[in-house]
């Protein structure tokens, strides 16, 4: 009895002792933590300051004579300081400092434009931050390559757009979206090319986020999205389509048909379909009205939405028959392209509500309703 009470004194002061050890060691770390925290912050607040003189900093005329090389040593020389501390510092010291002073110069160039973006670009080159950036996209952790990815489009390194192009092939999303981004604000809408020949199953954050580059270039984008039509990847040739739709480009309308009858894929062609009516070229006309005849349903509905669009009073004739025989959804549809094909297809709806069945008569009556 005895003995077990001493093994168990024994168990409990070395318990005692090691969660004594335990609390210490959290207690040390977390004061070397707090101590290295402030140390960053330090070292930023320094660089903060230091370069916002640089960047700010009125620099002496150039004499009109002056070749384009001058401008580049007035910004050599405002460095030189920062350049020969950095070369003061140990090994290991120096490479916090650069640490500290690149997250200084992304975090700059954010809101700079003008001149101090054109030196802060230079001082990102002249501090070799773009070679390590590169090489930042090779790291093993994702969320390491999309940040570089992400900062070297915010600094404009247009030296980078090779290494952000192959990251187009990333196995992360991430890391691709953060890529696709920085090439367009490099590249400008030539990189729109580039981006959908790579792009595979587009996701609708990356689509979004490419629909605003789209949307901001307008027509000038048409011959890439054009192009894209003709991408094996069904994502891609989806997102061509709305866009072509968006912009209201009704040189797409060609194309838009091609697709309509021969893309293998029944959600592409209907895409395609629906952006004929959204552009509204009578051109579209007489393929939609072949669609009304097609034995796929999605494919003839689509087609009386996007008559209905249109406002095509030569389709009057085809039109009758789906109110007449068509599912609920398809004479819904097809009541509101007769509706919108004018006084004729008014009369139409009237007297179909007089003399045909309940249901057409339900229908022909809500959608004159909706008409006024």
């Amino acid at each position: 009895m005895q003995t077990q009470l001493i093994i168990i004194l024994s168990v409990t002061v070395a318990l005692t002792f090691v969660v004594a050890l335990v609390s210490i060691g959290l207690v040390i770390h977390k004061a070397v933590n707090a101590q290295e925290i402030r140390r960053r912050q330090r070292l930023y607040t320094h660089y903060s300051e230091k370069f916002a003189e640089v960047l700010l900093v009125d620099l002496p005329p150039l004499p009109s004579s002056a070749r384009t090389s001058a401008i580049f040593k007035q910004y050599e020389n405002l460095l030189a300081p920062v350049k020969k501390e950095l070369e003061s510092l140990p090994p290991v010291e120096a490479l916090l400092h650069r640490k500290m002073l690149r997250g200084v110069l992304v975090d700059f160039a954010r809101d700079l434009s003008g001149d101090a973006i054109d030196r802060l670009i230079y001082c990102f080159y002249s501090l070799d931050f773009v070679s390590e950036q590169i090489e930042l996209l090779k790291h093993k952790h994702w969320w390491v390559r999309a940040q570089a990815a992400r900062d070297l489009g915010l600094l404009r390194t247009r030296r980078a757009l090779a290494a952000l192009t192959a990251a187009l092939e990333d196995p992360h999303q991430d890391v691709r979206d953060q890529a696709r981004q920085a090439i367009a604000s490099l590249a400008g809408v030539e990189s729109l090319r580039t981006i959908l020949r790579l792009t595979r199953r587009m996701s609708m954050w990356t689509a979004l986020e490419l629909s605003i580059s789209v949307q901001q270039y307008g027509e000038e984008t048409v011959p890439y999205l054009v192009e894209g039509l003709d991408l094996p990847d069904q994502s891609v040739v989806l997102f061509c389509i709305e866009m072509l739709a968006v912009i209201g480009f009704v040189s797409a309308v060609d194309p838009l048909r091609r697709l309509a009858k021969t893309y293998p894929s029944i959600t592409v062609r209907a895409k395609a379909i629906e952006a004929m009516g959204r552009l509204g070229d009578q051109r579209s006309e007489e393929l939609l009205v072949s669609f009304l005849r097609d034995p796929n349903p999605a494919l003839r509905l689509k087609a009386l939405e996007a008559l209905g669009r249109i406002g095509a009073p030569a389709a009057l004739p085809a039109l009758i028959p789906r109110l007449e025989h068509g599912t609920l959804q398809e004479q819904i549809a097809a009541a509101r392209a007769i509706a919108a094909t004018g006084p004729t297809g008014t009369d139409e709806l009237h007297r179909i509500a007089a003399t045909g069945s309940k249901r057409q008569r339900a229908v022909c009556l809500h959608v004159l309703e909706e008409r006024g």
